[in-house]
């Protein structure tokens, strides 16, 4: 098995997305940490991230280089803070035998007239539903659009969608950005979390795509 590059392509330069939205990669190590993990996502709402923190002296790992060394610990604290909802970055490993990467290409065709973005939105519209009727807040967050996702393939492969939405009927109302976690398996996707998503507070968090929402709002409001 080709190892993922952070951005899911393989290391000989296919893309291996479209597929890993529903088969397992074969992994065993990633298969037993999803499996872990949908077990106390068991609840809504309950993330699997609350309480872990990164310290170095639990990476036991052996490394090839000093170089690998250092990015892979970059990884794997930013997972840990972002709580898998990270923004690309150059510091990264190049290429992961396993764990949480970007879903880089989000106008591939996934399934038969469904791009990579409706499929991602449709789940994210899944989590906004369920969120909606738990929230009883006198008002319901609308959709936009998708700004960015990360995946982590397996037999149950869990997402972790970062999109736009409005906290208000209006249309004028200003874009949030949101936070959506979902497993899918056998073809069916089970909404795990939503949430407003928290303020980056380190720089390190920020990634290599700049305020995407900002960007969104900007080309929104020279549209309109």
């Amino acid at each position: 098995m080709a190892p993922k590059s952070s951005d899911g392509e393989t290391n000989d330069g296919s893309s291996k997305e479209t597929e890993a939205m529903e088969i397992s990669t074969g992994s065993l190590l990633g298969k037993r940490k999803v499996e872990s993990e949908e077990d106390s996502d068991s609840s809504w709402g309950k993330d699997s991230f609350d309480g872990r923190e990164y310290h170095s002296s639990d990476d036991m790992e052996e490394y090839s280089s000093d170089e690998y060394e250092r990015r892979n610990r970059f990884y794997r604290r930013t997972v840990i803070e972002t709580k898998g909802f990270f923004e690309s970055c150059c510091k990264f490993p190049r290429y992961l035998w396993y764990g949480i990467v970007k879903i880089s290409d989000l106008e591939k065709e996934v399934h038969q007239g469904v791009s990579c973005r409706q499929f991602l939105a449709n789940m994210a519209c899944e989590c906004l539903e369920k969120y909606n009727k738990k929230n009883n807040k006198g008002f319901n967050v609308k959709f936009d659009r998708i700004l960015r996702a990360n995946f982590n393939p397996s037999s149950t492969t869990k997402y972790y969608i970062t999109f736009a939405a409005r906290e208000s009927d209006s249309p004028d109302a200003p874009l949030v950005e949101y936070q959506a976690k979902a497993a899918r398996r056998a073809g069916k996707t089970y909404p795990i979390l939503c949430r407003p998503s928290p303020p980056k507070t380190h720089d390190h968090l920020r990634g290599d795509g700049g305020d995407q929402l900002k960007e969104v709002a900007k080309v929104t409001e020279e549209i309109s």
